[in-house]
């Protein structure tokens, strides 16, 4: 969905709705998303760059980098860019200088606004999600969710370590 920055007003353009977005856009490998995104963005107009003000909403599923297990992150995110029409980087420049990598561009007078939503929620997954802080992971010997239930490898251990106690003596 594009927005046609013409089509802004003085007074600025506000968007209110719910889009269902491409899941394999997400940077997380095996995230979806689990419902709509509802989105409320507030454009305006400040001579050649539009600020854009919004608000997103969604849930998510993730990978628990943990136990390996699926679980939904609710996503509730405020946030406030800058958008400058891509004309005005140098074309000649190889590079951005660092202030221009702070920006967001547009190009031909057009937003794209899923982008800017995908963006947005990209920047809300943690680096690296957990299911909840008190995961514990799985058994690095046998693969067993600590969560559930204990595994067979720690009688296994405790086992070991009673003959090496022998043995110690």
């Amino acid at each position: 969905m594009t927005i046609n920055v013409n089509r802004i007003a003085e007074q600025g353009l506000a968007l209110n709705d719910t889009i269902d977005l491409d899941s394999t856009h997400l940077l997380e490998d095996e995230s979806f998303f689990v419902e709509g995104l509802n989105y409320q963005i507030f454009f305006k107009r400040e001579n050649q760059r539009i600020q854009a003000q919004g608000k997103i909403k969604t849930t998510i599923s993730l990978v628990c980098v943990r136990c390996l297990e699926q679980f939904e992150l609710k996503i509730n995110s405020r946030f406030d860019i800058i958008l400058f029409p891509k004309e005005l980087v140098n074309v000649r420049s190889t590079s951005l200088d660092e202030e221009e990598l702070e920006y967001i561009f547009f190009e031909n007078d057009q937003i794209d606004l899923e982008k800017i939503l995908i963006e947005q929620v990209n920047l809300f997954i943690p680096f690296k999600p957990v299911c909840n802080p008190d995961c514990k992971g799985i058994c690095p010997g046998c693969g067993a969710n600590l969560n559930r239930s204990a595994c067979p490898c720690e009688e296994s251990k405790n086992e070991i370590k009673f003959l090496f106690e022998k043995v110690k003596r």
